[in-house]
């Protein structure tokens, strides 16, 4: 009954914002399989609603505004005489919505983090772990020695860009990858 009562909750949350017309909003999920495998109280499943509905709300807002970039864009370059100020500007505006989107992102994700028991956080950590090995399985899967449940599903794509922000047109930054230590780089003791 409580998790009706919640599922109830946060369709009622969501149906002002679906008002705003076609486009504008995502649909709030329902999670059955991580409401059930996290163990999710009501109380956390209504938070992570309201953070999932904040988060479509910043996503409809920066998508808006990169369409209305790229029109720009498109009008500035089919000039007869190029604005170079004008090319720059707008590129950087779209660079910038696209940081921002993921440090946005990053925010939301620490957010829903903290919501969660210890439990509930080592439970997300055998997730994540699964998730890394995603890529291995496709590569074990295309080499016969597996037998993926989704064959032809491209795998190598999940990842940091497997999720496309507002405005990104390349994708994130290189990680530092770590050095291996030599004995001359250990730290002492």
């Amino acid at each position: 009954m409580k998790y009706a009562v919640c599922i109830l909750v946060l369709l009622l949350a969501a149906w002002p914002a679906a008002a705003q017309g076609p486009g504008d909003m995502m649909p709030i999920r329902l999670w059955p399989q991580i409401v059930k495998y996290l163990e999710l109280t009501p109380q956390q499943m209504l938070e992570l609603g309201r953070i999932q509905a904040e988060w479509n709300l910043y996503l409809a807002a920066k998508s808006r505004r990169v369409a209305q970039v790229e029109r720009e864009l498109r009008v500035v370059t089919m000039a007869e005489v190029l604005d170079p100020l004008g090319l720059g500007l707008r590129y950087m505006e779209l660079e910038a919505i696209c940081r921002e989107s993921r440090d946005t992102d990053r925010k939301y994700h620490e957010r829903a983090r903290k919501l969660m028991s210890e439990a509930q956080q080592a439970k997300l950590a055998v997730l994540e772990q699964a998730y890394r090995l995603l890529p291995v399985i496709a590569e074990a899967d295309a080499a016969k020695l597996v037998d993926a449940p989704l064959p032809g599903l491209n795998l190598g794509a999940l990842g940091p860009m497997a999720r496309p922000y507002p405005g990104c047109r390349f994708g994130p930054p290189p990680q530092p990858q770590p050095q291996p230590m030599t004995p001359a780089s250990e730290p002492e003791n």
